[in-house]
């Protein structure tokens, strides 16, 4: 059949001639789609909510050669708390350009949906958005086969990395201080380590109630950013907007 339904969060959309704009879109069903949506640039379209970025629609879609065509779509989560919110927005687009460079168009991993649309929710309330976003980096990353090797030398295998140890992103795991030369991305303490191990567990965490220093924070975002750099094979355009609106407010 040319027509099929899916349920997507809109990760991309950028405009295509006056009235168009291409999306991509990342299903339960398909996975990741792209898809035109005709005149959603006319003030007067229907469409026009439900094909904004970060939200979560129902979609009806017509097969193409190329691209896809939005015949139908329905809003059903447009987070408002994002959009009224300037560091909020920009970790959700984070997520969102995370999820697009990660994945491949027409594999779907219902995990992947349910974990994006979860952290879209918790990111609209969350009184600690940076953890929020780290968590979704870590379970995002061992969904898709890049699991973090946490609990020991990934070179040597040796399980005393305490009181510190660093973080290869090439090699996809942490360092001991007898493996370290010519690798590494930073020392990481103790805390940031066990932080780490926890948020990718998988066992309920309220991160509301979780107290971390201002060190570990540093060092589980500079993980991170490196180890994402290294998967995408390119720098995350919405954290650096981030980073950039962190030091205007350290000002």
């Amino acid at each position: 059949m040319n027509l099929y339904g899916v349920r997507a969060v809109v990760l991309n959309s950028r405009s295509m001639r006056d009235a168009d704009r291409v999306l991509t879109l990342y299903s339960k069903e398909k996975g990741k789609i792209r898809a035109v949506a005709h005149g959603v640039n006319k003030p007067t379209s229907r469409k026009r909510g439900a094909v904004q970025p970060f939200c979560h629609s129902d979609f009806m879609l017509r097969r193409g050669r190329e691209l896809d065509t939005v015949s139908q779509c329905e809003g059903l989560d447009i987070f408002p708390g994002l959009w009224g919110d300037l560091e909020k927005m920009g970790y959700a687009a984070h997520v969102s350009e995370v999820v697009e460079a990660l994945t491949a168009e027409g594999e779907p991993n219902p995990a992947v949906f349910n974990l994006l649309l979860n952290t879209l929710r918790k990111l609209e309330s969350a009184s600690d958005p940076d953890l929020t976003v780290r968590s979704f980096e870590l379970q995002l990353v061992s969904l898709l086969g890049y699991r973090p090797h946490l609990d020991s030398c990934v070179s040597c295998g040796n399980e005393s990395l305490s009181p510190s140890a660093a973080f290869s992103a090439e090699n996809g795991g942490f360092v001991c201080s007898n493996c370290l030369t010519g690798a590494g991305d930073g020392l990481c303490s103790g805390e940031t380590m066990a932080i780490m191990r926890l948020l990718l567990s998988g066992e309920p965490v309220k991160l509301e109630r979780l107290r971390i220093s201002a060190r570990s924070r540093d060092e589980m975002r500079r993980v991170m950013k490196k180890y994402l750099q290294w998967l995408m094979e390119k720098r995350s355009r919405s954290m650096h907007f981030l980073e950039s609106i962190m030091k205007y407010r350290e000002k």
